[in-house]
């Protein structure tokens, strides 16, 4: 049976005091992907294909998946350190400035020529989204790129990758922070081409903790519909354990998130009171606005717990109040709380 984590005041206090604190060994959290300026138009409903409807006004917000997972990891107060590439276009300034005032160390992002990479999204009424990427200079993130900046991965505590750079690319981060004892969160999104199995296997094999949504989940499994908290969670598990995932979490939106650790896996530190089990994580209660960059809060989040030493199920309880705060503002990056703001969701203020 499915365990039930429960989200309190003392208990998230306690993980965020922990983000602060010198801690012996490594903490940092390193960042390697994706950085895009996010065009945002508001719609009171999804079109059709083939429809033609109108909008409010464009606004155009710092995102990128990388981009906003070290962003959310930074405003908790976690020292956090993103590598990427921007253009030579206005977005440049704007997406490392961004960066800079959340608290991320921007120093190893490199410029190149052309537009820095963009993202359309269509938000609705129900503050549900839809993504278009156009990589840009994101595409300009080589394995070379990576082999320069070896020792901010190497000296990381954990290791964030998502798959909006080039697959070669995050493979050569995760074999750098694999070969240094840093551990890899991989974010399987967005979902690889045919072309790319070959790689994500090898990835996945690097892979200390795994994170997909629920649609991401059920294309991963060659499933029909998304996974949903009322699933066989058992079958789940025993399904993602056979592709060579151990240590899983799937967000499900307004459901929370499902944290499976420990299937066959040597990395026992990672887990807690679910060990060899499945946790629901609930979500936190908040009125949601604009779920843009949730996702990507969820898993900073989650990247500084576990920087700091907390098993993995404590790491999602604050990756869920935080992501919680993030959709009660417009945009991704411009919606993330401090530590501060985060707890105080809990306490009700």
């Amino acid at each position: 049976m499915m365990k039930q984590a429960q989200i309190d005041a003392p208990s998230l206090a306690r993980i965020l005091s922990g983000l602060v604190e010198e801690r012996a060994g490594r903490s940092d959290v390193a960042v390697v992907g994706s950085m895009n300026a996010d065009y945002t138009v508001e719609v009171d409903a999804m079109p059709r294909p083939g429809e033609t409807i109108f909008s409010g006004p464009m606004a155009i917000h710092p995102g990128g998946k990388s981009a906003n997972q070290a962003s959310s990891c930074a405003h908790l107060g976690q020292r956090t350190h993103m590598l990427g590439a921007v253009g030579d276009d206005a977005n440049a300034d704007m997406l490392i400035d961004a960066l800079a005032k959340a608290g991320v160390t921007t120093s190893g992002i490199e410029r190149v020529e052309g537009p820095s990479g963009s993202t359309v999204i269509v938000v609705d009424g129900h503050g549900e989204n839809f993504v278009v990427v156009s990589r840009g200079a994101n595409a300009s993130v080589t394995p070379a790129y990576v082999r320069r900046h070896r020792d901010v991965i190497a000296s990381a505590a954990v290791l964030g990758l998502c798959l909006e750079s080039p697959m070669d690319t995050v493979v050569e981060a995760a074999e750098i922070a694999a070969a240094a004892g840093t551990r890899v969160v991989l974010n399987i999104s967005p979902m690889p081409s045919e072309k790319d199995a070959v790689a994500l296997e090898r990835l996945i094999g690097y892979a200390d903790v795994v994170i997909m949504n629920e649609h991401e989940t059920a294309q991963f499994l060659g499933r029909d519909s998304a996974i949903a908290i009322d699933d066989d969670w058992s079958a789940v598990r025993h399904e993602l354990a056979g592709k060579g995932l151990h240590h899983v979490v799937v967000t499900l939106g307004g459901q929370g998130s499902v944290v499976m650790t420990g299937v066959g896996a040597e990395d026992g530190a990672i887990a807690d009171e679910g060990a060899d089990g499945i946790v629901h994580v609930p979500v936190a209660h908040a009125t949601p606005v604009d779920t843009t960059g949730a996702g990507d809060c969820f898993m900073g989040a989650m990247l500084a717990g576990l920087a700091h030493g907390n098993a993995l199920v404590d790491a999602c309880r604050l990756a869920s109040v935080a992501a919680a705060y993030a959709t009660t503002g417009k945009g991704a990056q411009s919606s993330y709380g401090s530590a501060e703001q985060v707890l105080d969701l809990v306490r009700g203020r």
